[in-house]
């Protein structure tokens, strides 16, 4: 319980926020006052602070190339529990919202998988019962936030009383498939997908944020020998 508690809310954006907005905030605290002060030590922190980071990132990096898999099924599994969580979150539906409109997708591997949802599960008798959310509709239908409601054709009761775990794709109403009316792709390989047609452009990104970091450990250190210069009459090394 405790656990799951812990993982919601490590993957829910106003924590990721909050916790990157301190971090940035802990680090150019001391960068700033630093410099404006010219106090070493506060420097020192920045610098360090600014190390650590760096080398983080660095291992993050390269312990996601080397467990591609394994990274590829920790964010599968959040994206399941970001799919049952729908409701209960609105950070979390906001973003869940803006991904499937970004990407184009819907769900994780396929439309289906919202039948993981209470709210939109076949044998769910509410309104939005046997759908998908408004982000999963074409672009041009997204002005109806029901234009996901009761979109698959499928016997509630012989639903309920079977194994199944998911409405089969064959399912979904006429009309309503072919991409004509929702994006049928999980978001999941979409998102893959992009992500190595973009390739160098993440890692060019990457690797601008990592200049800008060691070019603050350098400045930083240059701003403490001169310091230490000045402190010294000049004769410091």
């Amino acid at each position: 319980g405790n656990l799951m508690d812990f993982n919601s809310m490590a993957v829910d954006p106003a924590t990721v926020l909050l916790v990157v907005g301190a971090l940035m905030f802990w680090i150019g605290f001391f960068g700033w006052v630093g410099a404006l002060r010219e106090n070493v030590k506060f420097l020192m922190v920045f610098g360090v602070s600014l190390v650590i980071l760096f080398l983080a990132e660095a291992a993050v990096g390269i312990i996601a190339f080397i467990m591609k898999e394994k990274v590829k099924e920790v964010v599968q599994e959040h994206m399941y529990d970001s799919i049952k969580a729908y409701r209960d979150d609105s950070d979390l539906r906001d973003a869940v919202n803006v991904a499937q409109r970004t990407f184009k997708c819907c769900g994780v591997k396929s439309f289906t998988d919202w039948q993981e949802n209470a709210y939109f599960k076949c044998c769910n008798e509410g309104i939005e019962s046997c759908g998908v959310p408004y982000s999963c509709c074409n672009i041009t239908l997204q002005v109806n936030l029901f234009c996901g409601v009761n979109i698959m054709d499928y016997k509630q009761d012989e639903f309920c009383k079977s194994n199944q775990t998911f409405v089969p794709s064959s399912n979904l109403k006429e009309d309503y498939g072919g991409g004509k009316h929702i994006y049928e792709d999980g978001c999941l390989d979409t998102m893959e997908g992009w992500f190595n047609k973009n390739l160098y452009y993440v890692g060019g990104a990457a690797l601008g944020v990592a200049i800008v970091q060691v070019g603050g450990v350098w400045l930083s250190q240059s701003l403490i020998h001169k310091i230490k210069v000045a402190a010294a009459g000049g004769y410091y090394k």
